[in-house]
């Protein structure tokens, strides 16, 4: 099965893109824009959660979709070196699910008190006939700290592990797995519907010089690599990926495509010219990281033979 089966056409998603980036302006990083005001470079970043949420309404999990909401655009923006400051949110749901909103606020709070940050605003809207559960999207501001530096060959990239699907792939997640069934040693819902880990160390490893340039793994895969890269290509093998995963692939879903679609263990992956140390600090930090490849002249990007 492909994500297309599951109504995501990502070649058509790509072409939407390509259109919007017509309207852009700003100063331009791998993930965000941003403008100068005042001395200081200010950058704003849109991300939602996306169909994660119908099934956390399903196992009674909405604080999740509020955590993730901000997790997700937190760990966008760290890899253009900005730390995120503030932030808004948009929770839309149907008729009869008021209460789930209550719960995505708590769940918002929660992360921007662990991101110390503050949420200035959003807007809460019940939408008959529009919205058939719970969309849930937030926007952050965010100011520079850090400079991403570009990668040469021989770089190493390293991988700091996910929690889990993070936020992408669920269109496809809800065809092949049912939250009630058992999996990788537990419940599909405790296996799948952990929050997404929160990246934010990676700007204080980039402050100090480890990072030189920083992936999230997220929509589209390891595709997102070749951001970090900046036209250099890479060896990667990522060793054995998680049960999870493993499954995923058990399955039915072609290899080239899981790894299109999701983060196959690896969250964040991180490019560097001093790995031993990198590996540390990040452990040091809390995140489980290791060595997964290295950084070449030219070629394409290389994910356990999948070529990006």
């Amino acid at each position: 099965m492909r994500y297309r089966d599951a109504g995501v056409d990502l070649d058509k998603q790509r072409r939407l893109h390509q259109l919007a980036a017509g309207l852009l302006g700003g100063g331009v990083g791998s993930y965000v824009r941003w403008l100068g005001l005042g001395g200081v470079e200010v950058a704003l970043h849109v991300d939602g959660v996306g169909t994660k949420t119908i099934w956390l309404a399903e196992a009674g999990r909405l604080e999740v979709a509020g955590w993730d909401c901000l997790a997700v655009n937190i760990n966008d923006v760290v890899c253009d070196g900005f730390r995120a400051v503030a932030a808004v949110d948009y929770v839309a749901v149907a008729p009869g699910m008021e209460e789930a909103a209550s719960a995505v606020l708590r769940g918002l709070g929660e992360a921007a008190g662990r991101a110390g940050m503050v949420i200035l605003g959003g807007e809460t809207a019940i939408l008959p006939d529009l919205v058939k559960g719970v969309d849930v999207v937030c926007t952050v501001m965010a100011v520079r700290e850090a400079a991403p530096r570009r990668p040469e060959p021989g770089d190493y990239v390293v991988g700091l592990e996910s929690t889990g699907p993070h936020a992408n792939g669920y269109s496809l997640l809800r065809r092949l797995f049912k939250l009630d069934e058992h999996i990788c040693g537990g419940r599909a819902a405790d296996v799948l519907l952990r929050p997404v880990a929160l990246y934010d160390g990676v700007l204080t490893l980039m402050k100090e010089g480890l990072v030189k340039s920083a992936a999230h793994i997220t929509g589209g895969g390891f595709a997102k690599l070749k951001r970090a890269l900046h036209g250099l290509g890479a060896e990667v093998e990522l060793g054995r990926v998680p049960c999870w995963a493993e499954e995923v692939l058990r399955r039915g879903v072609p290899r080239e495509e899981a790894y299109r679609v999701f983060n196959m263990g690896v969250g964040m992956a991180l490019v560097t010219d001093a790995p031993r140390d990198l590996v540390r600090r990040a452990e040091d930090l809390g995140y489980a990281a290791r060595v997964i490849g290295r950084v070449k002249e030219g070629g394409p990007v290389a994910v356990d033979g999948v070529v990006f």
